[in-house]
């Protein structure tokens, strides 16, 4: 089994990457092999609406590193996907690389592939962004037939870091072996 995983964040080792990092341990704790990228160290352009992509069933945009991820997305049997709230929802990046995804919705389904989702934010008020991880799993579940297995909403994470919470690492990583 192949795991793709995509953290959403500038932060290489933030908040995000050490929850994905966690549920990937979990993941290959039960036999997956597994791949991670990050966001902030690639050059994605934005998705140009073109629609060029339900004809083709391609992105029309070449030149960027969008076109290391697709062939990952392609291969994977299942997905963690991971992004910080900023400014009241995912990332930038994480937003951008959604976008360019579309063409699956058109070509190449991802349909019948599992995946989990992490959300970190520093608000210590655990009731915030319910709303956020309802929209991205709701969207990337109708739009490509991805199943999620489960999600994990991180709160706190000013005061108390991901890498300093053992139980949360734990959970994370019990993601891993649930998505496996």
């Amino acid at each position: 089994m192949k795991v793709t995983a995509i953290v959403g964040s500038p932060r290489r080792a933030g908040n995000s990457a050490k929850l994905v990092e966690a549920v990937l341990e979990g993941a290959a704790e039960s036999g997956a092999e597994t791949t991670i990228h990050y966001l902030g160290e690639k050059t994605i352009k934005p998705c140009t609406g073109c629609y060029t992509c339900e004809r083709t069933k391609e992105c029309i945009i070449k030149d960027d590193d969008m076109a290391e991820i697709y062939p990952y997305m392609e291969s994977a049997d299942a997905y963690v996907f991971a992004s910080p709230v900023y400014f009241n929802h995912v990332s930038g990046q994480f937003k951008t690389f959604l976008d360019r995804i579309f063409p699956y919705y058109w070509g190449k389904p991802l349909k019948g592939r599992k995946a989990v989702f992490t959300l970190a934010y520093e608000d210590p008020e655990e009731e915030l962004y319910g709303e956020v991880v309802d929209w991205f799993t709701s969207m990337v579940e109708s739009c490509h037939g991805i199943e999620f297995v489960g999600t994990l909403k991180v709160h706190g994470t000013g005061k108390n870091p991901v890498a300093g919470n053992p139980e949360l690492r734990a959970r994370a990583r019990e993601l891993g072996r649930k998505l496996t």
